[in-house]
């Protein structure tokens, strides 16, 4: 009877265990929200040239836009502040008002089915390129190791930025 107890409580502390988030996990999620974020707009961006003509980037965008692609993908550890620092340049200097409330309404159109449990959410999970290696990890982040999930053709986020990125380098 004891070895029983103790095996069930054995097994339960496992599943706590199991299911308890760890903290220092969690806080880097968090603080990585924005590289995700960084991520996701150039898909919006895409989206939205080909749903609005109108809305379309001119050449001086293109090449503003194509420079942080650039930078990007020469990033092996992509920080939570230079992510933050390339995002606020996109809204606020190379995006026009039009185009930034475009792109703000397929961010909050992606949300909300994020959110009813059909989307994919903040894709912090372990990703592999096509070296192989693990580039978007919120573990390896943690680590003090590579993290640039922008990169990760493994997951569509860096599918899409790498198809947008050879589409903008054939219009500069």
């Amino acid at each position: 009877m004891v070895i029983a107890l103790a095996l069930v409580a054995l097994a339960t502390g496992f599943a706590i265990a199991q299911t308890t988030p760890d903290p220092a996990m969690q806080e880097a999620r968090e603080e990585t929200a924005v590289v995700f974020d960084l991520g996701r707009v150039f898909g919006f961006i895409r989206t939205m040239e080909e749903e609005d003509a109108s809305l379309r980037l001119d050449a001086d965008q293109i090449r503003e836009l194509y420079v942080i692609m650039t930078s990007i993908r020469q990033t092996e550890r992509m920080e939570p502040d230079q992510a933050d620092e390339w995002l606020a340049q996109i809204e606020d200097e190379i995006l026009t008002v039009k185009q930034l409330m475009y792109v703000d309404q397929l961010y909050l159109a992606r949300s909300r089915t994020s959110q009813s449990g059909s989307g994919t959410g903040a894709g912090n999970g372990a990703g592999g390129s096509a070296t192989g290696e693990s580039t978007g990890s919120i573990a390896t982040y943690v680590a003090g190791g590579k993290f640039n999930p922008i990169l990760d053709t493994g997951k569509s986020m860096g599918q899409d930025f790498a198809s947008y990125y050879e589409q903008l380098g054939g219009r500069r």
